[in-house]
């Protein structure tokens, strides 16, 4: 197995700043049933509407439940990243 020596370290236990992208249009009133995240959908011409939610959320176990939410409203996953980690 191959050692990453510029490999940083992120705990699971820590707060984070995620940026999550799905295809398909969420409402805004989500916002608090998903830890708080701003949603923001914009039409994309090659993809159709492209919903956007940026947030902190206090650990993995959170950001688990924001995108097992959003598999259950069956929103196709984009991506997930993380922005900043606490």
């Amino acid at each position: 197995m191959e050692k990453f020596e510029h490999q940083k370290c992120f705990s699971f236990d820590r707060p984070g700043i995620y940026r999550i992208c799905v295809q398909g249009f969420l409402h805004e009133s989500w916002s608090e049933r998903l830890s708080g995240m701003r949603i923001r959908t914009e039409n994309q011409s090659d993809k159709g509407p492209v919903t956007t939610l940026v947030g902190s959320v206090p650990d993995q176990a959170a950001l688990f439940g924001v995108v097992k939410a959003l598999y259950d409203l069956h929103l196709t996953l984009l991506s997930v990243e993380m922005l900043e980690g606490g």
